[in-house]
């Protein structure tokens, strides 16, 4: 009888962010640009870290997909990976 191993399935992060203005709660694989309900605009994550370490990028490849994020990346309260 042959053993089988379990398949490993790729699980997508989600990144679920609470807009400090509104309350809105988006959930996303691409950290959002700005508010769906208010419409008030986001930093990325690491917004200082990253300017100051390429300055060639434009401002919308700031913004990180959920598989590029840790858990210290988050700002807690705002960020949660799910």
């Amino acid at each position: 009888m042959k053993e089988t191993e379990p398949k490993k399935l790729k699980q997508d992060k989600l990144i679920m962010k609470l807009c400090h203005k509104c309350g809105h709660c988006h959930e996303t694989h691409v950290e959002p640009e700005k508010c769906q309900k208010c419409g008030k605009a986001f930093l990325p994550l690491n917004y200082f870290a990253k300017i100051h370490s390429d300055k060639t990028q434009t401002f919308q490849g700031l913004f990180a997909e959920s598989e590029d994020l840790a858990e210290e990346d988050l700002i807690k309260g705002l960020y949660v990976l799910w």
